[in-house]
């Protein structure tokens, strides 16, 4: 029996006491831990959330356009007859970026507060003229030499696949490709993160 100002307390009571209070300490520390657990939980599931929706909408977002309108003239010529002359006029528009979504591969490290993203290079997805804006004007007309559709089509067909060369020789994939680290970069950095963009 334990002894405490007189009184004599059972040493089962203080066992008892000890137990419910290890009980209390225990449950205490588990719902802290459980707690813990439960909100790092959330926290990853709104991670992989927002990286399953939010890389589509990344490789959208990232595309790069250039529109452009033009006119060019056609000239045939033949010593019997003269020349003759055709004006085309016609808009189209160049877009470049992320092709395939699931080539981007996420690579997060959550304790470390660190997220490595791999980004496919960006590559042309089109590239086309608005045929609703195609005009043709002949200007001059050789019956020996004429100006065909076809070969205005050829034309414009030619200056189309130019217009990309010339993109793509300024840095037109570059700049796609910025775009899309930036895009990235601005996503992960709101979770807190640190982030590294690395190139297939």
């Amino acid at each position: 029996m334990a002894k405490m100002r007189g009184f004599v307390i059972p040493k089962r009571r203080v066992i008892l006491f000890f137990v419910v209070l290890a009980l209390v300490i225990a449950s205490g520390i588990w719902y802290s831990v459980d707690s813990f657990r439960r909100a790092e939980k959330r926290r990853r599931e709104a991670f992989d959330n927002v990286t399953a929706t939010a890389l589509l909408r990344i490789a959208e977002f990232a595309v790069l356009e250039y529109v452009y309108t033009d006119v060019v003239e056609l000239s045939r010529s033949f010593p019997i007859g003269g020349a003759s002359s055709s004006l085309v006029r016609f808009s189209g528009v160049v877009t470049a970026g992320i092709a395939d979504v699931e080539r981007i591969v996420v690579t997060p490290n959550q304790e470390a507060g660190r997220v490595r993203v791999v980004l496919p290079r960006a590559e042309i997805l089109e590239n086309t003229v608005d045929v609703s804006t195609v005009k043709f004007w002949d200007l001059k007309k050789n019956i020996f030499v004429p100006i065909s559709t076809e070969l205005k089509i050829q034309e414009v067909t030619l200056f189309k696949d130019r217009v990309q060369q010339e993109l793509m020789d300024s840095g037109f994939l570059a700049d796609a490709d910025a775009r899309a680290r930036d895009l990235v970069a601005s996503l992960y950095a709101g979770f807190g993160m640190n982030v590294e963009v690395a190139w297939e």
